[in-house]
Parts: structure tokens; sequence; C-alpha cells
């Protein structure tokens, strides 16, 4: 499954860049962001989990000077991780994990409406490393309560093992403009981590540890170049 979302993006991002042929003045954008993050692993055994919601914060620059295309490359503030799930008896009972991580995304930018209002599309890789950790919980991690019998708590004890993080990541928005050089910008995004945070050789405990997020930011970006070809 990984490998197909791979090679779909990688077509996608690389289509995208054959339709950039018309040429319109150039736009070279800086900004800054923030906004938050919904976080959970894709993990094998699984762990009963739900989102984990972080924050997020970064800079961006755009450049463009092609008819309904663009490339971003940010660098962000991230916070990722999960939540535990505990239900029933074992509702009293609260654990989550918050993972810190500084990201670069690549994207293809596609847009499309008018100048001063415009919809758009970004999508393409991502690299980051966790630079940080955080464990929350309200019961000894070294003595386990009696729903242990009951749900995987392997990882409790578990640090990350593999800081180094890589994906595919894509989202929607729109872009409001003011004047010629100001503009705000929301959007959504979905990332989808191809890397694990654990140890994952036939000899460790779990084969599968990967981040998945949802984001939502709201940008400020700025027009410092924008001369006529």
């Amino acid at each position: 499954m990984k490998r197909i979302l791979a090679i779909l993006t990688i077509i996608l991002f690389t289509t995208s860049l054959s339709f950039a042929q018309k040429k319109i003045d150039k736009e070279l954008w800086f900004g800054a962001k923030g906004g938050v993050t919904f976080s959970q692993l894709s993990i094998s055994p699984n762990i009963k989990q739900s989102m984990q919601m972080g924050y997020l914060g970064g800079v961006s620059m755009r450049y463009a000077e092609e008819r309904f295309f663009g490339i971003i490359l940010e660098l962000n503030y991230a916070q990722k991780g999960w939540k535990e799930k505990f239900i029933d008896n074992d509702a009293k009972y609260k654990y989550s994990r918050t993972l810190n991580y500084i990201e670069l995304p690549f994207l293809a930018h596609i847009y499309f409406g008018k100048k001063s209002f415009r919809f758009f599309v970004n999508l393409g890789p991502q690299i980051g490393i966790c630079v940080g950790e955080n464990t929350k919980s309200n019961f000894d991690l070294n003595e386990i309560p009696k729903f242990a019998v009951n749900r995987e708590t392997t990882h409790y004890n578990m640090g990350v093992d593999k800081p180094f993080d890589y994906g595919l990541t894509g989202g929607l928005g729109c872009e409001i403009r003011v004047k010629d050089r100001h503009a705000i910008m929301v959007e959504g995004r979905y990332y989808f981590g191809l890397s694990d945070i654990f140890n994952n050789k036939s000899a460790d405990y779990f084969s599968v540890s990967s981040n998945q997020s949802i984001l939502v930011s709201l940008s400020y970006m700025y027009n410092i170049k924008g001369k006529k070809r």
C-alpha cells in the first residue's frame, strides 16, 4: 500500500510539472504559518488510539512563473504522536505520547481561480527529524495496572528508535490576495508516513509504526518579487 501511494504521488507530481507551460509574472513569496495537528500511529500489533492534538508553526517560500503551477518549500515545527483510548472499567486511565518534529516538505502547488481568490492543491514528499518526545500518563509506567492483560503495553517504556521520518503529504486550501503583495491562505493537509518510529526488523516487536497526521493551518505570505516578464 505504501509503495502504491508513493508511486501515485510521484506520477501526480511529475504530471503537474508537464502542465506548467504558459509563462506569467514571476512571483516569489515568503511567509509564516501556524495551526494544529491531529495525529495517531499506524501500528502493528495494534494500539487502541484516538487522535492526539498538537501544534504546528513554520516558514515557507513559494515560487511561480507558470500559469496554474508553482513550488513550495517549507520548514516547520510540528507535534505528532497519539493518545490512547480507554473504555469501560479502564476509562479512568490516560496515556499520550507527543513527538516533536522539524519537517521539510517540498510541494507542487497547483492553483486555479481569480487572482484575488484562488483554490489550490499542494502535493509532494516530506522529510523530518524527531527532536524530542514527551509522555503523559496518570499511572506508573513501571507498574502497569490490571488493564495490561487486555491491551498492548509493550511501547510504554520504548523511546523513538528511528528519529528520521519521511512520507507523502497533500492538501487542499484557498488563498485570498490583499492587494498585490499580501495573501492569506487556509489549508487542510494529510501526511502519510512511510517510515517507522520503532525498529521493525523481523526480531523486533512492532512491524509497523508510522506517523499519520491531519494538519489545519493559516498562513500569511508576502510577495517580494512580481516583476513583469
